[in-house]
């Protein structure tokens, strides 16, 4: 499994998260400056860019559970039919743990670099989703205030 396959988000999944993200945020300016109903809108917003962040990092949550149990599902189809094959032609008990072993192996090196593309994947999409919607969030009212009387 290549790192590339290991990543939850592909690039088009990000660029879609990251448009409707800059949506919202346009909408919140536009709304704001509007006064469509007070000006707070940018802020609500950020709210909802934090929202949109906490839900990609849920889907990611999802997505590795669901990447890990494919994972473990080849790994036991693997080992039954290692298993069989092995018994069948031989009787050494040896030769069938050796290979059990091997698919042990792999199935922990394939493991851990899903688990490393799942980690970047999780630190910088949802991390830059949350930063950038907390501080929209928290100063939104203050940028459209300044931008207002500029």
């Amino acid at each position: 499994m290549s790192p590339r396959q290991a990543s939850v988000h592909s690039w088009r999944q990000q660029a879609v998260i990251w448009a409707a993200a800059l949506a919202i945020i346009t909408a919140g300016v536009y709304l704001s400056h509007i006064r469509f109903l007070g000006h707070e809108w940018l802020s609500r917003a950020g709210c909802a860019v934090v929202i949109l962040g906490l839900w990609a990092a849920l889907g990611s949550i999802l997505q590795e559970r669901v990447l890990l149990g494919n994972l473990r599902w080849r790994r036991r189809n693997a080992i039954i039919r290692a298993r069989a094959a092995l018994e069948a032609r031989e009787n050494d008990p040896d030769a069938v743990e050796r290979k059990i072993d091997e698919i042990e192996d792999e199935f922990e090196r394939r493991a851990e670099v899903l688990a490393q593309g799942l980690k970047l994947s999780l630190g910088v999409q949802e991390f830059s989703l949350l930063t950038t919607g907390t501080f929209i969030w928290g100063f939104g009212d203050l940028l459209i205030e300044y931008l207002m009387y500029q």
